[in-house]
């Protein structure tokens, strides 16, 4: 529950000066929250009745513009199960409304059996980020929070007390690498979202062993190598 991490993150930052708020203290939890979802989002299954005979369907309560169709099975109940082709299932929006667009029929209160990602939930009430993730959750919201610290001391004002102004950026430091170490309890837990920025690109393509007017290039392949 919130409560929960609202300690967790106090333990791991421990502002002594109380520099931080506890509404700075609780959007850094939401904040992280917030990450967690995009980094693991959770998975919910839900059997959606259609409310009118055609090929729409509403969309799932649970429904935000960040959810992923992960599979739509049906119908219900057979073995092994059977899948519509998420390639063939669309998201329709008219001027009042989004649904899904299915490519079968469907009968009043036939129900099809959806599967896609959503947001986590943290609050008084539901917590659905899972155990072994709960501290890393805290570990990020409180590195965010040492970061807040970091730039606060270092926008102190310049002593005029060559000690304080030594204090003063041995704090900053401290705090940015208070920060550093926290995210990484996060990242060893979690990971990090994949990135088209980060992803390798490679291409395999044939070596032309002759230039344009047919002669062997300058390079030295093996004796038994022919010229084509």
């Amino acid at each position: 529950m919130l409560a929960d991490y609202q300690t967790d993150v106090d333990s791991l930052v421990r502002d002594r000066d109380s520099v931080i708020t506890t509404d700075q203290r609780d959007a850094a939890i939401n904040a992280a929250v917030t990450q967690y979802s995009a980094d693991a989002p959770r998975s919910v299954v839900v059997d959606q009745a259609a409310t009118t005979a055609g090929n729409t369907l509403d969309l799932p309560a649970g429904w935000t513009d960040d959810s992923v169709l992960v599979s739509a099975e049906y119908p219900i109940g057979q073995w092994p199960p059977v899948y519509l082709d998420a390639s063939d299932v669309q998201i329709y929006a008219s001027p009042t409304v989004r649904q899904l667009r299915l490519p079968v029929q469907l009968a009043v209160d036939e129900s099809v059996r959806l599967t896609y990602t959503a947001a986590h939930l943290v609050d008084d009430a539901d917590d659905t980020v899972p155990a072994k993730h709960a501290h890393a959750v805290a570990a990020l919201a409180a590195s965010w929070l040492c970061g807040q610290l970091a730039s606060y001391y270092a926008g102190e004002s310049e002593s005029t007390i060559s000690a304080d102004t030594v204090d003063r950026k041995t704090k900053t430091d401290q705090w940015r690498a208070r920060a550093r170490d926290l995210l990484a309890i996060y990242t060893a837990a979690v990971g990090s979202a994949p990135s088209d920025r980060t992803k390798g690109a490679s291409a395999v393509k044939q070596l032309q062993r002759t230039d344009s007017l047919g002669r062997r290039r300058l390079f030295h392949p093996p004796t038994n190598w022919p010229v084509t």
